[in-house]
């Protein structure tokens, strides 16, 4: 192959990627987490809700046990 040849079959490479959509190249995540741009927005929304419902679940829990604690601790010094 000439010089003139290879250039210009790099060249057509470089506008066929340029022109081609990002989804065509784009390489999935190795899980299908929330940040996976191939789920659909209702699936996201799903695992939000479930993800602040565990946030808010472990707070209840934290809150519980901090006021257990707290009343054992008053209990003994009566």
């Amino acid at each position: 192959m000439t010089f003139t040849r290879i250039t210009r079959t790099g060249l057509v490479l470089l506008m066929l990627a340029a022109i081609a959509p990002a989804d065509a190249y784009a390489k999935p995540n190795s899980y299908p987490g929330e940040n996976s741009k191939y789920n659909s927005k209702s699936a996201v929304a799903k695992w939000e809700a479930e993800r602040s419902k565990r946030i808010e679940e472990r707070k209840k829990r934290r809150e519980e046990r901090r006021l257990k604690r707290l009343n054992e601790k008053n209990n003994r010094s009566n």
